[in-house]
């Protein structure tokens, strides 16, 4: 509470500093209003750092907060009434309309000026009146005394050590192995080597550290000591720590010494001649000095190397502060652990657990999202009560305080208490609202955070720069997780875990003391009611529809609608004037109307709907827009230059007539982020181009120049090109659809012209650059050491580029493809790039070979050549001197359409076949090491998930394989037939029933094509228990083998081109299948019967020109059946 009064009051401090409220005769009544201000934050932060149990108190801070938020929205709406004055003045069409406008307003301004004047400082009376009844109020409780005896609030801290017995230590046993195995080969020239252990509270890094501390590898460092930091990093209280360890193990008597020399010199004669392994448990500070001098005097009080130090921390961003040898993330258990740890508390050992317990225990398991903490404490409040319902209450309510989720708040609520500001905080309590589990955006929850007015600028940081500031905090503070997966490609999704939920929505109203201002409604059915809406200023509102009213929320500030029963925006919100972000992205609306330039508050529009084609012409009128997300299929209105506050536009689509016109992006100084520009073939020149003014945007971070097709224009891309050279800030560029022959001087160069005269700059920042279909270039700019920086280089369709010459040394992403004339690559471009991580070279086929060094690439994750007919060498070294070791971490490989590629380096899937997922070899008939490569994948390939082999050549081991490591295989697709011979039948159904028998277990897809005069199957068909889709092509056998009745998980069978006359009435056996699909099976002359295959829902039939449907099948009611396509 405290904290939204803080961030209310810097409010309405900052609305005072405004023009408006300086004018002659307000200026007194502000500046009292002021120095009322400023007393009653004196009070709240005194509030906000004691620990307060006064009701009468308690119930001051709600009346202050409800004062504060009502003085807040009269400040509001005045400043919404001069908004208003400022659109009306915009309003005239023309000059001469607007001098007309002006001359009438001064008609009346004399008036109207007196009466506003008036009104404005009746206003800010009766505020401050009101705040200063809450200070008499405040004196007659004696607050100020009340606040001045009560104690500070102290910090929850649990001091460590590094004896306690941990009995129940579960699924941390590689963690264990891997910082020990670390710590055992720290670098012996180094006096100091820092490994940090970094995670959430709770997450059990304390009790993972103690096992390693104890660890048997270990006790070769001469000294090993812990100490527990905590919040205040307090050097002399560390060294003193540190010193009272050392001393406590020689039976020495210590004193505490207050003097850094002489704590150091003690320190100096404990440790002169040993090394140590020093544990620093819990560490909070983020004062990059004061580490520094840490480390600094601990380097100089021993003369031996290889010393070892560990941290603890919650911080992620420790790398920054601490700059450690190794981080090691301390992520979260499995939910089958988690339950692993609540038996052994709630059970004696040998005790079996009733099945009923189990699994209600299973659920409670998966609440504790991954906590060791929350799984320890939740297994010893369960074990103090066998019953079912005790348990499936705890499963449903979590932990009451009373019963141990007290302890799990004070670990985690230390997070909380270390955020820096009362914004931080009111930012963190914001995220509650959220359901649990909810996916959050960055941009989404800083544009909430700033509608509310949580995010004060400053001098040098804009609102969203302290909304990244904050998020990031949040997130290095572990309180955000980043979550599973991309959005849109780039952007990262969050989540907060469901007990840090907890945390936020205790110090967010939980106890409803206070009026509800921010709520979250997924079903619009659930009302709310009219005392609540009338105080609301955040509602998403969830499946609702295009006729909910919402003028009973006259305060909102934000408003998010989602499901696709909105068609429409409804009118009543037009009536909403302290509106400042409007999402309607999640629903069907596609039309805008023209009332919404009646929003002036507004910042943030999201519209990212595509049926929504245009907006209408009055978005103009919105002066404090600074964010428009829509999709790129949505015509903008005329005149977007007028949105001078505008930060995000995603793209502008220029037009032939005013207002169209690429000179609307001149006035758009602010704008941030990326920027398409597209239809630059209506750019005439240089001189139109530099309309745009892209040289002065500084904090635009990515820009897209698209030119289309449109051949009755005449094109001068060169010159526009030249026009719109950006700012040296630039980290992303991408050129499409370009059609000059060369590049203009900027791009050659790869700089910009400070000023017209000026000197060249180099691009210094950019990290990517996307050259695509630019079919006139005959060469690409020269890309070379002066863009130090660059990670991403992407090629495509650059149809008469011959040669690329360039020398990086840092990319981690190449992709060249459809380069048509493209003869050879630069020949050190491998050996130079050793962070390349992703590798894709396709469409190239004039390609002969690729250079050497591809079997050296030690970062590579995903390797892609494909469609390159004439390529037939992938250089190695292994053909001449061997320079490198190579240990590969490849995930993904794909080679496909190489038809006269001759070997693979098998060095590649050699040393990586450990990490591989997924491996695709396709169209490569005159490959000669097939036998080689399978051999790579037989020997160690626990990871691999997809294995597909089709159009190669030898499909067998080059020798026996006594066992084939494919735990994990889910999809297999395999071609036998390419150089087929009677003579490697044998060694190619070896190869093919080894691969089943190492996938029995976990196979879905399995898709085999055979040979038409080969009568062989593979025999470990009813082995495969999880196999879900089967695909049988080319088989020469006259009938299916009995095995395959066997897998009754099969959804769907496919028959191509088997030389099988009918199919068994014991296919009824496969009891989950539904789709039958048999193509080009010519001998195939009858079905089984209806009711065998009573489950089919779909059968699909192709050129099986004998086989006869019968009346049977032709009438099953619940049948969909296609016979060439046509439904019968």
């Amino acid at each position: 509470m405290a904290a939204a009064i803080n961030v209310l009051v810097q409010n309405m401090f900052n609305v005072m500093k405004e023009d408006y409220f300086l004018v002659e005769g307000l200026d007194g009544d502000a500046q009292q209003l002021q120095t009322t201000l400023r007393l009653i934050q004196a009070y709240v932060d005194d509030a906000a750092n004691k620990s307060i149990t006064e009701k009468a108190v308690q119930v001051w801070l709600t009346k202050l907060e409800d004062v504060a938020f009502n003085a807040d929205n009269v400040l509001d709406k005045l400043s919404y009434t001069l908004l208003q004055k400022k659109v009306n003045e915009m309003k005239a069409p023309n000059p001469s309309s607007k001098a007309l406008v002006k001359l009438l307003l001064s008609c009346f301004s004399a008036f109207t000026d007196m009466l506003h004047r008036r009104n404005m400082a009746h206003t800010i009376k009766n505020i401050n009146a009101d705040f200063e009844s809450m200070n008499k109020r405040a004196t007659c409780l004696g607050l100020q005394s009340i606040l001045l005896n009560a104690p500070v609030a102290a910090p929850t801290s649990i001091d460590t050590n590094s004896i306690t017995c941990d009995p129940i230590f579960v699924g941390r046993d590689d963690d264990v192995s891997e910082v020990v195995d670390v710590l055992t080969h720290i670098p012996q020239d180094q006096i100091i080597s820092i490994v940090a252990l970094v995670g959430m509270g709770g997450m059990g890094k304390t009790t993972l550290t103690r096992n390693v501390f104890n660890h048997e590898r270990l006790k070769t460092f001469g000294s090993r000591i812990w100490v527990h930091v905590s919040q205040t990093f307090d050097p002399i209280s560390l060294y003193n720590k540190i010193h009272s360890t050392l001393a406590s193990t020689n039976g020495d008597r210590v004193e505490r010494v207050e003097h850094e020399e002489a704590i150091m010199n003690k320190l100096q004669e404990d440790l002169r001649s040993k090394t140590y392994l020093l544990v620093l448990d819990d560490v909070w500070n983020e004062d990059i000095p004061k580490w520094e001098g840490f480390i600094n005097n601990m380097k100089g009080v021993s003369s031996t190397k290889g010393n070892g130090i560990i941290i603890t921390t919650r911080m992620v961003n420790v790398d920054s502060i601490v700059d450690p040898f190794r981080i090691h993330r301390v992520n979260g258990l499995s939910d089958e652990q988690c339950w692993s740890i609540i038996k052994t508390r709630s059970f004696d050992e040998n005790v079996e657990v009733p099945s009923g317990f189990e699994t209600i225990g299973k659920e409670i398991a998966k609440r504790c999202q991954g906590l060791p903490l929350a799984a320890n404490v939740v297994g010893g409040v369960l074990r103090r009560c066998k019953s079912i319902q005790y348990w499936r209450s705890i499963k449903e309510n979590w932990l009451s305080d009373g019963e141990g989720g007290e302890d799990i708040s004070k670990i985690l609520k230390l997070s909380y208490d270390h955020l820096s500001s009362p914004s931080l905080k009111k930012c963190f309590a914001f995220c509650s609202i959220f359901p649990k589990g909810w996916i959050i955006k960055k941009d989404e929850l800083i544009e909430l955070w700033m509608a509310e007015g949580f995010l004060q600028p400053s001098r040098r940081d804009d609102m969203e720069s302290v909304g990244y500031m904050f998020f990031n905090v949040l997130l290095q503070n572990s309180l955000l997780q980043a979550a599973e997966g991309v959005y849109r490609g780039r952007e990262k999704n969050y989540v907060m875990h469901d007990l840090v939920h907890d945390l936020a929505s205790s110090n967010n109203n939980a106890d409803g003391s206070a009026l509800v201002r921010y709520t979250f409604h997924e079903k619009e059915s659930s009302h709310i009611p009219e005392e609540v809406s009338r105080n609301l200023r955040t509602l998403c509102l969830g499946y609702g529809t295009s006729v909910t009213i919402f003028s009973d929320f006259k305060c909102l500030h934000n408003l998010t609608l989602y499901g696709r029963n909105y068609k429409e925006l409804s009118i009543s919100i037009k009536e909403l004037i302290h509106l400042r972000n409007l999402n309607i992205s999640d629903t069907s609306i596609d039309n805008i109307p023209e009332w919404i330039g009646e929003l002036h508050h507004l910042q943030t529009f999201r519209a990212e709907i595509l049926e929504l084609k245009k907006l209408p012409s009055t978005l103009k009128y919105l002066i404090n827009l600074r964010h428009l997300h829509l999709w790129s299929t949505t015509e903008l209105p005329a005149e977007i230059g007028k949105l001078t506050s505008l930060q995000t536009l995603g793209y502008f689509s220029v037009g032939k007539e005013k207002g169209y016109q690429i000179e609307e992006l001149g006035s758009l100084k602010n704008l941030k982020g990326s920027l398409c520009i597209q239809n630059l073939e209506r750019v005439r020149d240089k001189e139109e181009a530099m309309k745009a003014n892209m040289l002065q945007k500084t904090n635009l971070s990515g820009l897209t120049f698209v030119w289309n097709e449109d051949s009755d224009a005449d094109r001068n891309d060169e010159s526009v090109l030249e026009g719109l050279q950006p700012h040296a800030n630039l980290k992303v560029l991408e050129i499409r659809g370009y059609k000059g022959k060369t590049f203009p001087t900027w791009c050659k160069k790869m700089a910009v012209r400070n000023g017209s005269q000026g000197s060249w700059v180099p691009l210094h920042n950019l990290i990517e650059i996307s050259l695509w279909y630019c079919s006139e270039c005959e060469e690409i700019p020269m890309l070379d050491h002066s863009l130090p920086n660059l990670k991403s280089l992407s090629l495509d369709n650059l149809k008469k580029v011959r040669s690329i010459n360039f020398s990086f040394k840092n990319l981690k992403s190449l992709y060249i493809n459809g380069l048509e004339r493209l003869q050879c690559l630069p020949e050190s471009i491998f050996c130079n790039n050793q962070s390349l991580s992703n590798l894709w070279i396709g469409e190239c086929p004039v390609l002969s070979e690729l250079p050497d060094g591809l079997d050296t690439l030690k970062s590579l994750e995903e390797l892609t050549i494909r469609d390159c007919p004439n390529l037939k060498w992938i250089k190695n070294p292994s053909r001449g001197a061997k320079k490198y070791q190579y240990q590969g971490i490849l995930r993904k490989l794909r080679i496909e359409g190489c038809e006269k590629l001759v070997e693979f380096p098998h060095q590649v899937l050699e040393s990586s076949a450990p990490k591989i997922k997924i491996l695709e070899l396709e169209e490569l008939r005159s490959l000669k090491n097939l036998p080689m490569l399978i051999d790579c994948l037989a020997k160690s390939s626990p990871c691999l998930e997809e294995l597909t082999i089709r159009g190669v050549p030898n499909f067998m081991a080059s020798g026996f394989i006594e066992s084939w490591d494919l735990g994990r295989l889910k999809e297999l697709k395999i071609d036998v037939s390419v150089e087929w011979s009677r003579e490697n039948s044998v060694a190619i159904g070896e190869t093919v029933e080894g691969m089943l028998q190492g996938c029995a277990n976990s196979l879905r897809i399995l898709v085999l094509k055979g040979v038409d005069n080969w009568e062989w199957m593979p025999q470990s068909f009813q082995h495969l228990t999880a196999l879900s889709s089967l695909m049988l092509e080319n088989i020469g056998v006259q009938e299916l083998p009995q095995s395959i009745q066997h897998i009754t998980t099969l959804f769907l069978l496919v028959l191509e081109n088997i030389g099988i006359q009918e199919l068994p009435q014991w296919l009824g056996n496969l009891s989950s299948m539904e789709i039958l699909i048999i193509v080009g099976c010519k001998k195939l002359r009858c079905l089984p019967s209806v009711d065998a295959l009573k489950r089919l829902a779909h059968l699909r039939i192709k050129d099986c020109l004998e086989l006869c449907i019968d009346s049977e099948w032709r009438n099953h009611p619940n049948l969909d059946i296609q016979v060439d396509g046509i439904d019968i």
